[in-house]
């Protein structure tokens, strides 16, 4: 029940607190001016909380975005299992931070953050063209990082109001693979590098389809020879496996093996102490540039994966084959290889044309 309590400060200031319990619930307190404001309050209030409708409480009030920003990058984002994207997270919630961290979580509305969201596209990129819709869903995902914690765990949100906010459309892209001929050249221009890392990393990008970030983190230990597998440990989706190798991947590794000192610790060792600089940075951006990838036809390291998944569609695996190769956790992204490369679309195109010029009474069925 409400009750209505009538108060006067030391400047003779006179206010009305509304107090209001029921049983299983936390007390909602509220201070007004006039006492009207406090009987219309209390009566609909009370009604709210015995329908089961959100009524912040007091602390509620008082919590802003700012506060669950701060706590959400020092405390939630350090124990996110497989979070190796938390720098970026915590990028993308410094602008929200600075844009609604004065509003309090019971005024969060989906409204407010529609209204933020809407200035954020009008921004413009270092190109001078605006925001993308994808770009935009980064953001709103970070918020949604926080905005869930305070909902599920913390109890502070009765709701995760970025839930309720329509996405803006992702652009599916093209899959970039490389053709035949480019293939020869990239793989040439590693060899003739002279980094001891760069043709084998390109070897075992196009051999399992794995990430820059995973084949860095590959130590000798990950690789058994006899059983012809590799144990992935550190993958995007943070599942560890083990990925048969197939002959070429072997012979490489093989190989790399025999170019290392030691015999031990991680494969790529770095010759810059910088790995991530040689296998998809500097010495990448030279392999490529001596292959002629740059320009119009530019490629970067991660579309050795698409090449791989470009080349697991050609040879007749399913989707669920190449999620399974490639580690994707959903067969959409695996459909994107469902396309074919332009010299293999090619070869089959040639055999209509065959039949096409072919001489008619050759043809089987011309009897019928």
């Amino acid at each position: 029940m409400a009750t209505i309590e009538e108060r006067t400060d030391s400047k003779g200031r006179t206010t009305y607190r509304v107090r209001i319990r029921l049983r299983g619930e936390k007390a909602r307190t509220r201070t007004f001016k006039r006492k009207t404001d406090a009987k219309t309050w209390a009566s609909k209030a009370e009604s709210d909380m015995q329908h089961g409708v959100y009524v912040p409480t007091a602390a509620d009030r008082s919590r802003t975005l700012a506060g669950l920003i701060d706590k959400t990058i020092a405390e939630h984002l350090p124990t996110k299992d497989n979070n190796k994207s938390a720098d970026k997270v915590a990028t993308l919630l410094q602008w929200w931070r600075a844009e609604l961290g004065e509003v309090t979580l019971d005024r969060l509305t989906p409204d407010r953050i529609r209204e933020a969201r809407a200035k954020l596209r009008a921004r413009e990129t270092r190109k001078g063209t605006l925001l993308s819709p994808a770009t935009a869903n980064r953001y709103l995902a970070a918020l949604s990082v926080a905005t869930k914690w305070a909902w599920k765990e913390l109890g502070w949100l009765p709701r995760n109001p970025v839930l309720e906010i329509s996405k803006g459309g992702e652009s599916a892209g093209i899959v970039r693979s490389l053709s035949n001929t480019e293939r020869t050249a990239l793989m040439t221009a590693a060899k003739a590098g002279g980094d001891p890392n760069m043709h084998t990393a390109i070897v075992l990008a196009l051999a399992t389809g794995q990430r820059a970030g995973t084949l860095r983190a590959l130590t000798w230990a990950d690789v058994d020879f006899d059983r012809r597998a590799l144990r992935l440990v550190n993958t995007k989706n943070g599942e560890s496996r083990w990925l048969p190798l197939i002959d070429v991947a072997v012979v490489e590794l093989k190989a790399h093996l025999e170019r290392d000192p030691t015999k031990e610790g991680w494969i790529f060792k770095s010759t810059t102490r910088d790995t991530a600089a040689e296998i998809n940075g500097k010495v990448w951006m030279e392999t490529k540039r001596a292959a002629g990838l740059t320009g119009a036809a530019n490629f970067r390291f991660h579309d050795l994966r698409h090449t791989c998944g470009t080349y697991l569609n050609e040879a007749g695996a399913t989707a669920i084959q190449i999620a399974a190769a490639l580690g994707h956790k959903t067969l959409a992204m695996a459909q994107r290889y469902s396309h074919q490369s332009p010299e293999f679309t090619r070869s089959i195109m040639e055999k209509i044309g065959g039949r096409m010029s072919a001489d008619p009474s050759t043809e089987s069925g011309e009897s019928r």
